[in-house]
């Protein structure tokens, strides 16, 4: 398996969910996915008006993925990975979009936690413990399914 994570600030919540509106497989966990989110995000941003990029979106692209898991056991890793870098208390919402090539994720997190505590930016930039992270994750997730599970997804 090949892991590829990608990092950077973001200034404006609705362009960035805009840009990935078009993806039906969604996770989050800010309170009700049929509200319009990007009035939840910003909700949370106001705490902090005097910072200028108050998200942050995480691209990871997965590919040499053998076999083909479920969105369910993808949405387990990232949210494995999410709980793992310590950013399970932030809000977020992820993205999950499969192809034949590749599984890619995107996670944009509101870095505002209260009116005196961010992430801050300088963290930016994978290190290998999280690509550790993604890879443990993905190898319990194999090791959970039965031989049989697996030929089946292999048939498909």
């Amino acid at each position: 398996m090949r892991i590829k994570i990608k990092e950077t600030p973001i200034t404006d919540f609705a362009h960035d969910l805009e840009q990935l509106s078009h993806i039906q497989n969604r996770f989050c966990n800010l309170l009700d996915l049929d509200f319009n989110i990007t009035s939840q995000l910003e909700k949370q941003a106001k705490r902090r008006p005097s910072i200028k990029k108050p998200g942050i979106r995480v691209n990871v692209k997965l590919s040499d993925i053998i076999p083909d898991l479920t969105i369910e056991h993808y949405q387990k890793i990232i949210i494995e990975y999410i709980q793992g870098i310590g950013w399970d208390d932030l809000q977020y919402i992820g993205f999950i979009q499969k192809s034949d090539v590749e599984v890619e994720i995107d996670i944009i997190f509101n870095r505002i936690i209260s009116p005196d505590k961010t992430i801050s930016l300088r963290c930016l930039g994978a290190n290998w413990q999280q690509y550790q992270i993604i890879r443990d994750s993905y190898s319990n997730i194999l090791q959970s399914l039965s031989p049989n599970s697996l030929c089946l997804m292999n048939a498909r």
